[in-house]
């Protein structure tokens, strides 16, 4: 191969990276990967891991960046640059995604992260934590159908219960959280339900109808001590707008009031690597070509790609349930980047986000929700 090829399809990937867990880092960083791996004809990839080493291996696909490194890449090499380890790497990676499918959440959590991943093509795809029961071949084909097939809102909230519960979190943590997922409102479980559905009626099918050979799709549930430092719009979001700014540094005095640097934080993140919402929407005979413009769609009620009795579901509900959490929204997709950041005391506005275009192009959608929930 020729170096000019070579430094088109290679990439190299880091063993761990800083702050995974945190504010949509680990799933953006997946998101990266499916985009590179779609662009390259061979995509490889180069390794700092030795070629004979399990606990090693099985380190790196714990982590939802490793694990689709070496699901998209067609090789992986060793630090040796000469042996292909994605085999074994996968071969790793099979434990804990059963773990996850069978609600072994004490395997499938990491610290205090656990992501259920979902990976076409694989015998477990369609985790019974989060689907009433496999789709069949028809709804597999209907995104609508495929829908109905995932848990209710109250089953999602039962799931975050115990996966929450497995984790490796302070009492004192676990108490912050504990009041938003009492059973009655369960607006966590409202959240992760109206996030994972979106996502996955646009994700599974390609533009052309087609269940793709190969793609990913992931739920990341986390908890986070996040430094008030480090929730900064500039370096998290690409927008650029005085409600995120203000937004943010409503946390920031809020913590200095306190005298405290550091806020906690849940984030859930919803990844898929299918076309994503604006190439989906644009199937619609009616559709704008303009990226922005069909995000804005999405987020409106009664916009979607789909006909039928759930037509109406877009994501308008969701930016009003994160606001009545005080929480935050990153969504990005195709060349756009949508941000809303929400209070409580806007009850009387029209939630809508910000939107950032002509963004480089990705594949699929990552949906990241934050809320601080202690300061």
């Amino acid at each position: 191969m020729r170096e000019t090829q070579l430094r088109e399809t290679v990439l190299r990937v880091p063993n761990a990276i800083s702050a995974a867990a945190g504010l949509g880092r680990s799933v953006s960083l997946t998101q990266l990967i499916a985009t590179w791996a779609e662009s390259s004809s061979s995509p490889l990839m180069f390794s700092y891991l030795p070629a004979d080493d399990q606990v090693t291996h099985e380190n790196f696909v714990s982590r939802l960046h490793g694990l689709a490194a070496a699901y998209f890449a067609h090789q992986v090499l060793a630090v040796d640059q000469t042996t292909d380890i994605r085999a074994p790497l996968l071969q790793a990676a099979v434990p804990r995604i059963h773990a996850m499918s069978t609600r072994q959440f004490q395997r499938a959590g990491r610290g205090t992260c656990a992501e259920l991943v979902f990976v076409h093509g694989a015998r477990r795809q369609f985790h019974s934590a989060v689907y009433r029961h496999p789709p069949s071949f028809a709804e597999q084909k209907d995104p609508q159908l495929h829908g109905e097939c995932i848990v209710s809102a109250q089953q999602m909230n039962a799931l975050l219960h115990k996966v929450l519960g497995a984790l490796n979190l302070r009492r004192k943590d676990f108490n912050h959280i504990a009041p938003l997922l009492e059973p009655r409102e369960a607006p966590l479980g409202r959240l992760l339900h109206e996030a994972f559905r979106n996502t996955a009626e646009h994700a599974y099918l390609d533009t052309k109808g087609h269940v793709p050979s190969r793609g990913l799709r992931c739920i990341l549930i986390a908890t986070r001590h996040a430094h008030s430092r480090e929730l900064d719009p500039n370096t998290l979001v690409s927008v650029r707008h005085p409600d995120l700014d203000r937004y943010f540094d409503r946390l920031h005095q809020r913590t200095n009031k306190l005298g405290r640097k550091l806020v906690f934080m849940l984030e859930l993140s919803v990844l898929d690597t299918g076309p994503g919402f604006a190439a989906t929407m644009r199937q619609r005979p009616d559709a704008d070509t303009d990226d922005i413009q069909c995000i804005t769609e999405c987020f409106v009620d009664y916009a979607s790609s789909k006909p039928g009795p759930n037509s109406g579901l877009g994501l308008g509900r969701l930016l009003r349930q994160v606001r009545a959490l005080d929480g935050f929204i990153r969504f990005r997709t195709s060349t756009a980047e949508a941000v809303f950041a929400g209070s409580s005391a806007q009850r009387d506005s029209s939630p809508m986000p910000h939107i950032a275009g002509d963004l480089p192009k990705v594949v699929g959608t990552v949906l990241t929700i934050a809320i601080p929930l202690a300061l």
